[in-house]
């Protein structure tokens, strides 16, 4: 079982804007590259016979927040992993279809029972200084992840290894040596320099996806241990073995350069540069030619679209996000699945997305999002249908004697609770006008201190009637999306919801080791999820970015996982800059 602390953060992604103690934020704003005073004696014309300049080719990144740390085993929001991609490898890594392949491992074999797996590290394989990379370096990344001293935000992804979780959970305060002998039973071992083995629990088949993820990327033990909490903030510190090697590490920037001893080649990037400027700051720095890419909000996309230059440089596709209305299936009415899908059919999504996003998702109505493994669109709650919702409740008993309307006595109070913030003060007043439209019934607002509404969610004594629940995937697995609504999951409590036919189907697909059949066990475990109704989805975000037009490669390598920047699922070694097509503001060294 996922931790809580994981399905709390992913909850309230919407409503909390990250906050740090570790890179002071600096000023907000524009960057713009210094330019030359004007001078007073006419420009001479450029001879055509000169040499051009030659432009280093550099591609400038504004990421949603500012990274908190650089620590691998600790990081957790989308902009700090997006760096540490770049810096590090795992022995797997995803592509922009989601698919694992080969990375500081070439190989890996499952066991006869399901219960081992065995990665084999490429021959010759080094860190950024040209130093070798073992297998006993992956096992030290591995066990700091679950040591409870270090407290990984992420450290339940190691749940299917023997031991892990006992290891974790017990009290950082132990004595060190208790410490260490409990890690030393965990089943994770380096039989040799080029063979990491792990024990697990049960047959997991998606465990080449989680060891793709940020917990097991090769951090030094060396340079670790010389400042156990501050390491990271030196770049001569992140020895790693990704295609580049931070380089610099500012307050309003972090700066990558080509590794040159990454395996797989080098790189047509002379540097990648990140900054984490505010939207509006950010917006007029890519106007003015001081970044390459940059995420459009709904807050800032009618800007966007309604500029000449930037609408044409917009480019959009499905996100991995999907917010949707949990109902309380343990609170009247929401106990009758016929409510349920009333209400379902009475939400005006097109609407929603186009007034109040601003056009910046898709309505949906299933779960898993479309890019992803695991995919159905077949699988469905009801959409919009008014007519229908009102028929369906007054079938179900809800209606008047004339069964001509509802009767709101019989269908009782209808309560919508959330963040009291002017973000999603709009959300839910488009949400109940929607529902007293259709049914002809008051639908009471019900908003809540911010600080306070985490509390109230996760004791089931207080857990709302009706309430909305974001979800961005971890790693790109149906497994992923799918835990979370299991019989004791964070997600699946919140609402009530537990029915042990959906978790026999999971466990049936999480332990199947054949990819192509495990994908179509886990599309038979969200069926049964989908059907039951215990959510209305409302709409899946949409990936959007502001990319220069002499920017290449990127929009080619799209993924629906690109939280951070598009194309960073992508071989990003093969990106490159037309120098000959830049503008103002684009560095000249």
């Amino acid at each position: 079982m996922r931790s809580f602390f994981l399905g709390l953060v992913s909850l309230f992604i919407l409503f909390v804007t990250a906050c740090s103690t570790q890179i002071p934020r600096g000023d907000q704003t524009p960057f713009v590259p210094p330019t030359l005073a004007p001078t007073r004696t006419p420009t001479p014309l450029p001879d055509p016979t000169a040499t051009p300049v030659p432009r280093p080719k550099v591609l400038r990144i504004n990421l949603a927040t500012r990274p908190d740390s650089l620590d691998p085993q600790k990081a957790f929001s989308s902009s700090e992993i997006a760096i540490l991609q770049l810096a590090y490898e795992g022995l797997t890594r995803i592509d922009e279809k989601g698919n694992v392949q080969p990375g500081a491992a070439d190989r890996w074999e499952f066991g006869a029972d399901g219960k081992t797996i065995a990665f084999h590290i490429r021959t010759g394989l080094k860190r950024a200084d040209g130093t070798p990379l073992t297998a006993k370096d992956f096992e030290y990344a591995f066990k700091r992840a679950i040591d409870p001293r270090v407290a990984a935000p992420s450290q339940s992804f190691m749940d299917d290894v023997r031991g892990a979780q006992s290891a974790y959970s017990v009290d950082p305060k132990s004595k060190p040596d208790d410490v260490e002998k409990l890690l030393s039973t965990v089943g994770i071992t380096a039989i040799s320099d080029s063979t990491l083995a792990f024990t697990l629990e049960q047959p997991t088949g998606y465990f080449p996806t989680i060891v793709s993820t940020w917990i097991g990327m090769p951090t030094e033990k060396l340079r670790v241990d010389k400042d156990l909490d501050a390491w990271w903030l030196k770049p001569e510190n992140h020895n790693g073995n990704g295609p580049f090697k931070i380089v610099e590490i500012h307050d309003q920037v972090i700066k990558l350069a080509p590794n040159p001893n990454y395996w797989g080649g080098p790189s047509q990037l002379e540097r990648i540069e990140f900054y984490w400027l505010a939207d509006n700051a950010a917006i007029e720095t890519y106007r003015q030619g001081g970044l390459e890419v940059m995420r459009v909000t709904p807050d800032n996309v009618g800007q966007v679209q309604s500029d000449p230059v930037m609408s044409k440089e917009l480019f959009r596709s499905p996100g991995a996000r999907v917010t949707y209305l949990g109902f309380n299936v343990k609170k009247a009415p929401f106990t009758d699945k016929n409510v349920r899908k009333a209400f379902s059919m009475a939400l005006d999504r097109d609407s929603f997305v186009r007034d109040v996003l601003n056009g910046l998702g898709r309505p949906f109505l299933t779960w898993i999002p479309p890019g992803m493994p695991g995919y159905d669109a077949t699988a469905t709650v009801p959409a919009y249908d008014p007519q229908n919702a009102l028929q369906t409740l007054i079938n179900a008993g809800y209606g008047t004697p004339d069964r001509k309307k509802i009767d709101c006595a019989k269908l009782g109070t209808v309560k919508l609770t959330y963040a009291n913030t002017p973000r999603t003060q709009l959300l839910f007043q488009f949400i109940a006008g929607s529902l007293t439209r259709v049914f002809g019934c008051p639908v009471l607002l019900d908003p809540v201190e911010a600080n306070a509404l985490p509390i109230i969610i996760r004791d089931p004594k207080t857990t709302p009637q009706v309430f909305l629940i974001p979800w961005e995937e971890e790693y790109p697995h149906p497994q992923n999306w799918l835990f979370l609504q299991t019989c004791d999951a964070v997600y699946a409590t919140r609402i009530g919801y537990c029915n042990k036919e959906f978790d026999t189907a999971l466990e049936a697909a999480d332990q199947e080791l054949e990819f192509d059949k495990a994908i179509e066990k886990y599309k038979a475990a969200q069926r049964i999820f989908v059907g039951d109704i215990a959510a209305a989805f409302l709409w899946n975000n949409d990936n959007a970015y502001l990319i220069k037009p002499y920017v290449q490669g990127l929009q080619e390598h799209a993924s629906t996982g690109d939280n951070a920047w598009v194309g960073q699922f992508g071989p990003v070694s093969s990106y490159t800059i037309n120098t000959a097509k830049v503008g103002a503001g684009y560095p000249s060294k």
